[in-house]
């Protein structure tokens, strides 16, 4: 995942961390989500799709306020169960899924090298 590093010497400062997944509670009906994390300048960000549901998720990516809501037949397809890790433009900042069926959790992880 991606690390925050530490910004001592500022008036409230930030321990070096790692940023937080963020998690969405998928169904048959396109959700989306503001990736947390900082996008990096030189335009090779990964982002790992954790599918924790029994059913196959599929996933696009954009800007925030204006990504493409995901759809079975365009989208990234991840299959129950499984973690796959893309690499997206840096300007991507959001995300939309969909699943197949059922409804569950699928999980989003910024970083590089992943």
């Amino acid at each position: 995942p991606l690390y925050t590093i530490s910004q001592p010497g500022i008036a409230s400062p930030v321990n070096g961390t790692l940023v937080a997944s963020v998690t969405i509670a998928a169904s048959g009906t396109a959700a989306g989500a503001q990736l947390p994390g900082s996008v990096s300048a030189n335009g090779t960000n990964q982002i790992q799709i954790a599918n924790t549901t029994t059913n196959w998720a599929y996933c696009n990516f954009g800007q925030q306020g204006s990504v493409t809501a995901a759809t079975v037949a365009a989208g990234f397809p991840v299959a129950p169960g499984a973690a796959k890790t893309i690499t997206v433009n840096a300007e991507v900042s959001a995300v939309s899924v969909i699943l197949g069926g059922g409804s569950g959790n699928v999980i989003f992880t910024r970083g590089e090298g992943l």
